[in-house]
């Protein structure tokens, strides 16, 4: 190594130890006395809601500050979204970061801002399998009697979701894809006002997070046909996979995460990314996820920035295959 390289190095070397100091005070003072607001892009009921609460819940025993939930919901999550975007960065403002901002930008025009671009993925904290349900007044007993009726009847079927990009709006368009049915999205401001419109019979299907429609499906009221993921789960061991009800590659679930404002220090991020994966070693908030139909995820924002990159590639992909077919028809 030549002397001019040798200094270099170790003038790289003398600033990364001086900001190492900064860093572990950065860990160590966050949250700090003011409150951290984590803020939800939909209505209170929904997963991504139950999921922020428990977590907030959490965090605010283990972590020494307050955490609180904000609900914003409305305009796909982008009014949510925004506000979190205009915020400082300095950790204090969180997004209970979910599939939606992945494909926001494909849906809404003309935004002001890229939810990819704008956010920092913190960490990813849990996943919610999803179950397609219809009401028990729509004349199918499986998943191939369904897909068969909508087939025939189209334009006929309709289904909720929580808003535009939202993980049900994903699973019916990944629905679609996989069957050519021609069913109708009906957008709400959350999950729990879609579900009281499935229950109403005012739409007829919902692909949605399983301990939300369990009670009704034991009531009779809702029919499980399929579980979108490669195996059954727990809260519902009698209903089968999409693969074992014939619909091979129908597998999708929601995923929640913490993300903060552009420019956000990695210490902080670091901060809450171990705040999380403390709170997912604890029994107590397991148990809470596990009652909540949520499956914990956990690790660095690294790991978080990848997976959200990966879901933004899919997701895209598949509304631009579906609107060049629909152009088609």
């Amino acid at each position: 190594m030549s002397l001019t390289s040798l200094l270099r190095h170790c003038r790289h070397m003398l600033g990364a130890l001086a900001l190492l100091p900064m860093a572990v005070a950065a860990q160590s003072a966050y949250p700090g006395d003011r409150p951290v607001s984590i803020v939800v892009p939909y209505s209170p009921g929904g997963a991504t809601d139950a999921v922020a609460r428990l977590l907030s819940t959490k965090l605010t025993g283990t972590m020494k500050g307050t955490f609180i939930v904000e609900n914003k919901p409305g305009a796909s999550g982008t009014i949510a979204m925004s506000s979190v975007v205009r915020a400082r960065p300095d950790g204090h403002t969180l997004f209970m970061n979910e599939i939606t901002s992945t494909v926001v930008s494909e849906l809404v025009p003309n935004l002001s801002f890229d939810p990819i671009k704008s956010l920092q993925p913190a960490v990813l904290v849990a996943e919610t399998p999803f179950v397609l349900v219809i009401n028990s007044s729509v004349p199918a007993r499986n998943l191939t009697e369904f897909v068969a009726y909508a087939r025939a009847n189209p334009d006929k079927i309709t289904y909720g979701s929580g808003g535009v990009g939202s993980g049900p709006h994903l699973a019916g368009e990944l629905f679609k894809q996989l069957t050519g049915a021609d069913i109708l999205h009906v957008p709400y401001r959350g999950s729990g006002p879609a579900l009281q419109d499935l229950l109403g019979g005012q739409i007829q299907m919902l692909i949605t997070a399983a301990p939300t429609v369990a009670p009704f499906i034991s009531e009779g009221r809702l029919r499980a046909l399929a579980v979108a993921r490669n195996e059954r789960i727990k809260a519902l061991p009698n209903v089968p996979t999409a693969k074992e009800a014939g619909l091979a590659g129908f597998e999708i679930s929601n995923w929640f995460g913490l993300a903060a404002p552009l420019d956000t220090p990695q210490p902080v991020l670091d901060a809450i990314a171990q705040g999380v994966n403390r709170a997912l070693k604890d029994s107590d908030f397991l148990a809470s996820l596990d009652t909540a139909g949520a499956v914990p995820l956990g690790g660095t924002s690294s790991a978080a920035r990848e997976h959200v990159s990966q879901e933004t590639r899919r997701w895209s992909a598949m509304l631009q295959a579906n609107a060049a077919q629909g152009a088609k028809r």
